[in-house]
């Protein structure tokens, strides 16, 4: 247990759809504590904050420190944020809305500066300035997990454009056929999410197609693991994998669009389902990508994996706090 004395803790939580996880950095953004705690998403926002000034506490306690140590704090959130306000405007994996996730964990904290931002986006600028990403100019991050979000870093800061949430790489749309406003159905997450995945399989399985993941998608209240996606892949399970080759085809294509039009340094590939599956994953991305890129011939398109694995989210909102 490392022991921490005075004032000038971060603490960096990120909140997910299925897990929130914090962290007590110090100024080197060495993580001397953890906390880690199943997320309360559909008891709605009076539950989700004390399950976040939780997983602070246990953090806190694993560092030897106490809330009078943290000096700010940030929250990355899933979904459209207010920065200004410290609201979380809608979240499509959690039951909160238009709520003030900054008041709710800064009454714990009085004496500490709150923020919030954008989960992926704060992952991001952590992978740029400490991990895959070190030393690019223009990175676009895209976060494969429970939804599909993403973010642009452009010379170490978020590039947040005119609304303050720029970098919503999931809610492209890519079928056409299938796109209605504010829906799902046609867009990149519903598609190659966890949602998007587990939906598919459904639908295969209402027709008659068998995989051992049935289970895992029909129960009601239980989300799908990406662990259960990388263990099906690794057995064989047929229906899995196209699931999973459906997904990183669409990621690929997505990218490959991004790169058309912005042409940046470094993509960077993270989220559950991009990690938990692995290398096989990033290369399914990786041919998908290169097959639909207009040109390479003066520079070639690097798609990277995530390098701080779950401790992105919470270094990056450690990071953002002290900005």
């Amino acid at each position: 247990m490392a022991k921490t004395t005075g004032r000038g803790l971060a603490l960096g939580i990120d909140l997910g759809g299925t897990k929130i996880l914090a962290g007590a950095v110090d100024s080197s953004n060495r993580i001397l504590g953890r906390g880690k705690l199943k997320t309360p998403f559909a008891d709605g926002p009076d539950a989700i904050g004390a399950a976040l000034v939780e997983a602070c506490d246990l953090a806190l306690k694993e560092a030897g420190a106490a809330r009078g140590d943290v000096s700010s704090f940030a929250v990355a959130a899933p979904g459209a944020v207010d920065t200004i306000k410290g609201t979380l405007l809608k979240a499509a994996n959690l039951n909160a809305s238009n709520w003030n996730v900054v008041r709710a964990v800064g009454t714990a904290f009085p004496g500490a500066a709150g923020r919030v931002e954008n989960d992926v986006r704060l992952a991001a600028l952590a992978e740029a300035r400490l991990g895959a990403g070190r030393g690019s100019s223009l990175l676009v991050a895209v976060w494969v997990g429970t939804g599909v979000g993403g973010a642009v870093i452009w010379n170490g800061k978020i590039h947040s454009g005119r609304n303050r949430n720029a970098g919503e790489i999931g809610h492209t749309q890519i079928d056409f056929r299938r796109a209605a406003p504010g829906k799902l159905d046609g867009t990149l997450e519903g598609t190659a999410a966890k949602v998007g995945i587990a939906a598919y399989l459904r639908r295969r399985i209402d027709r008659g197609d068998k995989t051992e993941l049935e289970k895992a998608v029909s129960k009601k209240d239980v989300r799908l693991k990406g662990s259960q996606l990388r263990e099906a892949w690794e057995e064989g399970d047929e229906l899995a994998r196209r699931a999973l080759a459906r997904s990183a085809r669409a990621v690929g294509i997505t990218i490959a669009n991004v790169w058309n039009i912005l042409s940046p340094d470094v993509f960077v590939l993270g989220g559950g389902v991009a990690s938990d599956v692995g290398p096989a994953y990033l290369e399914e991305v990786r041919k998908w990508a290169d097959a639909f890129t207009f040109t390479q011939d003066l520079g070639k398109l690097r798609v990277e994996p995530a390098g701080l694995g779950d401790d992105s989210g919470l270094l990056g909102a450690a990071l953002y706090s002290r900005d």
